[in-house]
């Protein structure tokens, strides 16, 4: 793929993305004439991009588009559900096409026929647009670089005409082109091949394998008075056409015009025999002209070799360099290289550490004080480095909340639901891999909200609530997070139903079940296989979708929190962390080996006496602030023997799971500490239990422990 396509294709989908936000505007203010100005703008630059390459269906779609958003906008056409419809059809099939042309380099073998199928609703869409509905195809599918050579920028009528001659015709003593150039009041004259040519020595010079379209002022019946004696030759219908749009801003993005003009240039330049030049020179004359055509600039383009290499040369020059406090410049990296830098860092950030032990072991103290003052430097300039690292990472949440208008818009009038979505916090930044990670899980939160949780409208009036419901996604930083919260005006969850059908799946047992806490209960909806609904639809009902959630969010570091009022509605906050690049945890020791706890998870440590441990139904608690908190014993848990000793005070540290608190014992609390986390693998990967491996600063191996699965 050459870096001219790529560019394309990277102009292509953001221009698709700024219609997408402009047609949701203007379809819920259809009188917002800036959305449509924008909506209108987006399809004209896309057109003019798509019109640099061969992608005769692409333009043919995104031109019927930018017709109908014309009427519109021009007062001749408004804006109805039934267009808006067309043209968010419009929008997905062009996204398709994009993600083809990436992987393939071709749009498919159907490409014609589906935008012939829109572009045919489209026309109708907002009343007349574009070429009027008695116009052949071909008419519609005109450029405005063809319509400004003819001459027809303003509104126009006239003869629209196509011309098959005999494949014998040469034998009949016809000529073709001669023909075409008795066409009275000839403005515009298009050639092109009938199918595929076919190889060298399959062509036959004798037959000709052409077709001709031509465009006149004059009435059809002066134009067909020319082919009179071939009249079943010919197609001639009286059309009208409306006049071409002002330029807005640059038909064709304008580095992508550049940059072809560029290679015209490079191709202009090439050396070879004087024949091949004066044909190379013959089609970067006609390449200049297009190009400079959808730029909307009426230049006279030169034939001679230096005086056309002289306007490339002046087209393409730079502009006068703007002032320095004003220039804005963006410089696009791989990912790879980020990451890369990402992994150095974070190796840098955990060797710091080791600098503080070496002070500690080090006999002379004016030895000792010097590497205490370089570890505090390097600590500063470490923690510098990591932060700027971080911020070249850094995105904004927006990226993953734009999709969400148009999934509520589509999914609320599948369900017959009216809702108000509400976003805020948009500006709110976060690593790219966190938000790679939280794309899915927002949409199947916020699905879950529309299909369980917003009632139908009857059910919300007999609730004494607005037809239209609400839900609202909220973005905030928190201390060294983020936290997303989405929460709805719905019918809420009911505990009592949460249990009851947890016990018919088989998740818990009835006794487990009426033991539980409602808080406890709210969370058995994450659970694998867990689902209220009786029937299975396409947007639920199969059990499955909140377990990925949870476990998605929970790969990140982070948590998954829920609270929930019958009749008022559903509250779910996704916190987590900056960054999936480096691990704050707190080591802890048991049984003389040390262990990692993600710090997202530890809601706090206490000391309390061995006697405040009670066992209560062969299960350990204590209780905390008139709150009884269930127990385990990390040496249990993971296999080790119990010491012997009799303690006076247990190390008790409390884990934040989501909402419940539990407690875990350990032999005691040590340092809290960066580490780069890698996954266990080998025989380990898969351990339940494990979240990892980390190497501490003075070299040491620590087991970084995911206690969900643990406990």
């Amino acid at each position: 793929m050459s870096a001219l396509f790529a560019q394309f294709l990277v102009e292509a989908r953001e221009l698709l993305e700024s219609a997408g936000a402009a047609l949701l505007r203007a379809e819920r203010d259809p009188g917002d004439a800036a959305a449509v100005h924008d909506l209108f703008r987006a399809f004209h630059t896309l057109k003019g991009a798509t019109g640099l390459f061969d992608l005769a269906p692409f333009t043919r779609l995104v031109h019927a588009g930018e017709d109908a958003l014309m009427a519109v906008r021009d007062g001749r056409g408004r804006m109805t559900a039934e267009l808006a419809d067309l043209l968010f059809q419009a929008i997905d099939q062009a996204a398709r096409w994009l993600d083809g042309l990436e992987e393939t380099g071709a749009l498919p073998d159907d490409a014609a026929a589906a935008a012939q199928a829109l572009a045919v609703r489209l026309s109708g869409g907002a009343g007349p647009a574009g070429a009027s509905s008695a116009a052949p195809g071909w008419v519609e599918r005109l450029s405005e670089a063809d319509r400004r050579r003819a001459g027809l920028e303003g509104a126009w009528s006239g003869t629209a005409l196509s011309y098959r001659p005999d494949p014998d015709c040469f034998f009949n003593g016809d000529d073709p082109l001669a023909l075409c150039r008795r066409i009275p009041d000839l403005r515009l004259l298009l050639i092109e091949p009938t199918g595929p040519w076919p190889a060298s020595a399959e062509f036959d010079p004798y037959r000709c394998a052409l077709r001709f379209h031509a465009l006149s002022t004059a009435p059809v019946e002066a134009v067909a008075a020319v082919f009179r004696t071939s009249p079943d030759q010919i197609e001639a219908a009286a059309i009208a056409l409306e006049p071409l749009a002002k330029p807005v801003a640059s038909t064709a993005p304008e580095g992508l015009a550049q940059a072809m003009l560029r290679e015209q240039a490079r191709i202009l330049s090439l050396p070879g025999p004087e024949a091949e030049q004066d044909a190379r020179r013959a089609a970067v004359v006609r390449a200049v002209r297009a190009i400079l055509s959808s730029l909307g600039r009426a230049e006279a383009v030169p034939d001679g070799p230096e005086a056309l290499g002289a306007l490339i040369d002046r087209i393409v020059a730079p502009p006068p360099a703007a002032p320095v406090q004003s220039a804005r410049r963006a410089l696009r990296v791989e990912p790879e290289r980020m990451d890369s830098l990402m992994g150095v860092v974070g190796e840098l950030a955990v060797a710091r550490a080791a600098l503080p032990p070496l002070a500690r072991q080090a006999a002379d103290e004016t030895l000792a004080q010097a590497i205490r003052d370089v570890a505090a430097r390097i600590d500063g300039l470490v923690g510098d480095l990591q932060h700027a690292v971080l911020r070249l990472r850094m995105l904004p949440l927006s990226r993953v909340l734009e999709p969400l208008p148009r999934l509520v818009r589509d999914t609320a009038r599948r369900l017959g639901k009216p809702v108000d979505l509400l976003i805020a916090g948009g500006e709110t930044e976060a690593d790219k891999d966190i938000l790679d990670a939280l794309g899915e899980p927002l949409l199947h939160l916020v699905r879950n909200s529309l299909d369980h949780g917003i009632e139908t409208p009857d059910r919300r009036r007999a609730a004494g609530k607005p037809e239209t419901g609400t839900i609202r996604v909220q973005a905030t930083q928190e201390r060294d997070g983020v936290v997303v919260e989405v929460a709805d005006d719905g019918a809420g969850i009911d505990a009592a139903t949460i249990r009851r059908s947890a016990v018919a799946k088989g998740i818990v047992d009835a006794a487990t079940a009426e033991a539980m806490s409602e808080a406890e209960a709210l969370r058995l909806v994450f659970a694998p296989g867990f689902s209220t609904s009786a029937t299975v639809s396409e947007l639920s009902g199969r059990g499955v979708g909140m377990d990925v959630v949870r476990s998605t969010v929970e790969r990140t570091g982070g948590r998954v929190e829920i609270a929930s009022t019958p009749g008022e509605g559903t509250r779910i906050r996704l916190v987590l962390p900056l960054t999936m690049s480096i691990t704050r945890v707190l080591v802890v020791e048991t049984a003389g080996e040390l262990f990692g706890i993600p710090v997202t998870l530890v809601g706090g440590m206490a000391r309390i006496p061995g006697s405040d441990i009670r066992c209560v139904k062969h299960a350990e608690s204590i209780v905390l602030r008139d709150e009884v908190v269930p127990v385990w014993r990390l040496r249990r848990l993971l296999g080790f023997a119990e010491d012997g000793r009799d303690r006076q005070a247990e190390a008790v540290l409390l884990l934040d799971l989501g909402g419940a608190t539990a407690g875990l014992v350990v032999d005691g609390f040590r340092e809290r500490a960066d580490v780069v986390l890698r996954p266990m693998t080998g025989v380990l990967r898969g351990l339940r239990g494990y979240s990892g491996t980390a190497v501490l600063g003075d070299g040491r191996l620590l087991l970084v422990l995911n206690p969900r699965e643990l406990l």
